[in-house]
């Protein structure tokens, strides 16, 4: 994969644009040079070079005395397959989506039973994307790759498995894994152009916690991909709401975050036990007064939106390069 490093000065003009194409519905010429810091020929050059590869479709706004030219991402440049493992009652549920790059969804089907084997998953994946091949595969899973292999998954029978080798030589589509909690927390974040800390934290019912972090607007992986794997952390408790509070002083106090998004919905806990837990963190922090803490997020709603706007990112990152 190209590093940001390796790309050239029009390739990373180019993201950058697309980039700001994905934050807002649509965008004049001057309203992309005065963000980028570009000229207007600069980017009017830019924005040829995404038509010509049929990215972006062009539109007028009505202003004051004129019609100002506008320019969007286009819906139909590209088709995700996106595949959502999640955790219900003990068992990993796979369904499948098939979208457009701005998330319209054209099929969702559930396999018929949850996860048991890689070769399961491989025969749902290409029964899915047999008729209507998209043309990025993006698989969802509550582990992390690690020197291209899956390890530290929830999914005993996937461990040690080039996943995305095995989806990509299966059915000749590029594919990537990313982490569930990584891709909710990148769907919840708010995208600003200030300094902007979102953190996610979610509680499966059978399994361990994980962790997402995003800093303005990208997803922090570490230096090892280990961010968020919590598991290694010291937090120890029987007792659920007094887990749940540590973990969460532990990530504000660490990070001085916006947001901190708990996603406890497969707890079962009581209104009473959420009040606890805000008012022990606001006793044990009073010092920490402009982060918001939402328990209201819905980690599978957060989970697929993510999951779309990293396969669309890294769609667009990979016409750049082509």
């Amino acid at each position: 994969m190209t590093t940001e490093a390796e790309l050239s000065t029009r390739q990373r003009n180019l993201l950058t644009v697309l980039n700001l194409l994905q934050q807002n519905d649509s965008q004049s010429a001057k309203n992309l040079s005065a963000q980028t810091g570009l000229s207007i020929v600069s980017i009017n050059k830019l924005l040829d070079v995404l038509d010509s590869k049929h990215l972006i479709i062009n539109g007028f706004l009505n202003t004051p005395g004129r019609r100002a030219k506008t320019y969007q991402l286009r819906a139909d440049a590209g088709k995700l397959g996106i595949f959502q493992l999640v955790e219900i009652d003990g068992k990993i549920q796979i369904t499948y989506f098939l979208c457009n790059l701005l998330g319209q969804v054209y099929l969702q089907k559930q396999a018929a039973k949850p996860l048991e084997s890689l070769d399961y998953l491989l025969d749902f994946i290409k029964s899915m994307t047999a008729k209507q091949r998209p043309d990025k595969i993006i698989v969802g899973i509550p582990g992390v790759e690690l020197n291209a292999l899956l390890q530290i998954s929830d999914v005993k029978s996937l461990q040690g498995i080039n996943l995305t080798a095995a989806i990509t030589t299966a059915t000749g589509i590029d594919s990537l894994i990313v982490n569930d909690v990584n891709a909710s927390t990148y769907g919840a974040n708010k995208k600003s152009s200030h300094e902007n800390i979102t953190v996610g934290i979610y509680f499966p019912k059978n399994f361990g916690p994980g962790v997402g972090i995003v800093i303005n607007n990208h997803l922090l992986h570490g230096a090892d991909g280990l961010t968020g794997e919590i598991e290694f952390g010291t937090v120890s408790s029987d007792n659920k709401p007094q887990e749940i509070i540590q973990h969460l002083q532990n990530i504000i106090s660490l990070l001085n975050p916006n947001l901190v998004i708990a996603y406890i919905e497969k707890l079962d806990l009581s209104d009473t036990q959420i009040n606890h837990i805000k008012q022990t963190l606001d006793r044990k922090l009073p010092l920490h007064q402009n982060y918001s803490l939402s328990f209201d997020h819905n980690f599978e709603k957060d989970y697929l939106t993510g999951l779309i706007a990293i396969g669309r990112r890294q769609f667009l990152h990979d016409q750049i390069l082509n």
